[in-house]
């Protein structure tokens, strides 16, 4: 065999090897680029995943600014007084093509039992709690305090107010139901908090 074939099969089996080498070395890098992403401490270096003593702090700090969810009824008994420290809050939930429904709320109260807390919220019918109905829904809950804080909460349970007038007129809605007029139906919505941020960046307020 002459002496250039033999040195063109070298350098062809040379590339190819070379070329094996490359394809592993990228593929390696490739899997070293998709690493999975933790959707909370990394998404903002703005905002801080609470978790030990920093929860429980805050859960009692969202506590002490949250509402009675007190009913018409609630509100008449002589002596009753709406909390002075309550706060609104902004909830958040997800439409079925994946845009953000959000409304604007003052009915919401968090309770916490050791290591878990929940919050209960009330709104009149709507697209923003409609898409938290079912048990399992996720969705998010803004409240400013002393810091923003960003709730990640998960649906546990439902009640259905339904309109009708007798319920109404006896007090059986919100002490700020606002759908008499449209006769809309009530939820009251408990949900875990299965995930708790602060941020001190301004967000909805």
């Amino acid at each position: 065999m002459k002496k250039s074939v033999v040195r063109f099969l070298a350098l062809a089996l040379a590339l190819c090897c070379l070329m094996g080498v490359a394809a592993f070395a990228s593929g390696e890098a490739s899997g070293e680029v998709e690493t999975a992403v933790d959707a909370y401490t990394s998404a903002s270096a703005t905002r801080t995943l609470l978790e030990g003593d920093d929860w429980q702090l805050a859960i009692a700090e969202l506590a002490s600014v949250s509402d009675d969810l007190s009913t018409t009824a609630d509100a008449a008994v002589p002596g009753y007084e709406a909390p002075a420290d309550a706060v609104i809050a902004q909830v958040m939930s997800v439409n079925d093509e994946g845009s953000v429904s959000l409304s604007t709320i003052h009915a919401w109260k968090v309770d916490s039992d050791g290591e878990e807390a929940t919050v209960t919220v009330v709104m009149t019918d709507g697209q923003t709690i409609r898409n938290l109905i079912e048990e399992g829904d996720r969705g998010t809950i803004l409240v400013h305090a002393d810091q923003y804080y960003i709730l990640h909460v998960e649906t546990e349970s439902v009640t259905a107010l339904e309109y009708s007038d007798d319920a109404y007129e006896n007090g059986a809605f919100n002490v700020d139901y606002s759908g008499a007029e449209n006769q809309l139906t009530e939820y009251t919505v408990t949900l875990k908090i299965y995930a708790l941020e602060s941020s001190m960046v301004f967000m909805f307020n």
